[in-house]
């Protein structure tokens, strides 16, 4: 965990035309496994299907740039080695280039880099580095290697983590021996998706509507969406990551409207309870079919949830939606999902102080 930079979140999202490996079937079981020095990382298997779609999220924490990422895919086989069906590399240079450009608040689907196939990548088509929902993200058509036809269609993203060096290798405002003692006790991540909110108040009087944004706050930890203008009923779609070193801190979400000459004013509070949640991903299950609800939690006086809310197993993985009724306020709901993120190296969940 020393000296990391951040995170790559890489979507495996499909493959095109994969090998046949099954001969008597005419078709393969195919899986990805991404990987970058001594971290590896898979994604599920897709039984009978040579044009599979994953849809899987592999996060890698990344502590040196020039490291090379390989993308293997294989033929899951139960009674023999499981059979190569190609490789790719996947080149981040461009985008990496692309975020310490530091590119903000460019309107949405705004291409900052165009890509060419070349020798030196694997695309198979010219690759954009584009700004979408506020973050900056990376298309990658790759041409498998070693073998006779197959493409992979993956996204990457870049997620800062609160106190790391961040891209530009400087942490700002904290000396190294304690950067490494922080992220020692971190468990993972706490990935928040701000989806919208529900008949906010209204803090502008003349115009009868607000500028609102949310802002989430853990322990020092305080993070922000993009603000929408004169909208009640605003649709953010942000993501804000949360570095969750005490299970136990609780998380605030705060809602204002921004204003330009004056302070901005309060729209309500609420606190995101994340114990359910934090209970079904220690339950270890995997490979359940898409859309199972895991646990549903109702709504009661410690939580704010305005109406029932369910974990639900999710592309391979947990998510849980709530939608929470705003305090200290006349009126308002917002509606987040919550999603856990595994740092490789850290404590993670079921580490003996989680639990306390």
């Amino acid at each position: 965990m020393d000296n990391i930079l951040g995170l790559l979140r890489v979507r495996v999202r499909r493959g095109i035309n994969l090998a046949v490996r099954d001969t008597l079937s005419r078709t393969s079981d195919p899986y990805v496994v991404l990987t970058m020095d001594d971290q590896k990382l898979k994604t599920r298997m897709v039984k009978k299907n040579c044009n599979p779609e994953w849809n899987d999220e592999l996060t890698l924490s990344m502590t040196n740039l020039e490291s090379s990422i390989k993308l293997t895919v294989s033929d899951d086989d139960t009674f023999s080695e499981d059979d190569p069906m190609g490789d790719a590399e996947i080149a981040i240079k461009p985008y990496i280039e692309c975020l310490k450009m530091g590119s903000e608040s460019l309107p949405d689907g705004s291409v900052v880099k165009k890509v060419k196939p070349e020798p030196t990548n694997c695309l198979s088509e010219e690759s954009t580095c584009v700004w979408k929902n506020g973050k900056l993200v990376q298309d990658m058509l790759l041409k498998l290697r070693n073998v006779e036809c197959g493409e992979i269609e993956v996204q990457i993203e870049w997620i800062d983590l609160p106190d790391s060096k961040g891209l530009l290798g400087v942490v700002e405002g904290i000396k190294e021996e304690k950067l490494e003692k922080t992220m020692d006790r971190v468990h993972g991540l706490l990935r928040i998706r701000v989806k919208k909110g529900i008949n906010l108040a209204v803090r502008d009087t003349i115009s009868n509507t607000s500028d609102p944004y949310v802002v989430i706050n853990m322990g020092n930890q305080k993070l922000k969406t993009k603000v929408i203008k004169n909208n009640c009923n605003p649709e953010w779609n942000d993501e804000l990551t949360l570095s969750v070193s005490n299970l136990q801190t609780p998380i605030t979400l705060t809602v204002y409207d921004k204003d330009t000459l004056t302070e901005d004013d309060k729209m309500g509070d609420a606190e995101i309870d994340i114990k359910p949640y934090i209970e079904c991903l220690r339950m270890g299950l995997g490979s359940l079919p898409d859309g199972c609800v895991v646990k549903r939690v109702q709504p009661d006086r410690t939580n704010c949830l305005s109406d029932e809310s369910s974990c639900v197993w999710n592309n391979g993985k947990i998510v849980q939606d709530m939608l929470l009724r705003l305090r200290n306020v006349e009126c308002g709901e917002v509606l987040v999902q919550v999603e856990w993120i595994d740092l490789p190296g850290s404590r993670g969940l079921l580490d003996g102080e989680a639990r306390s």
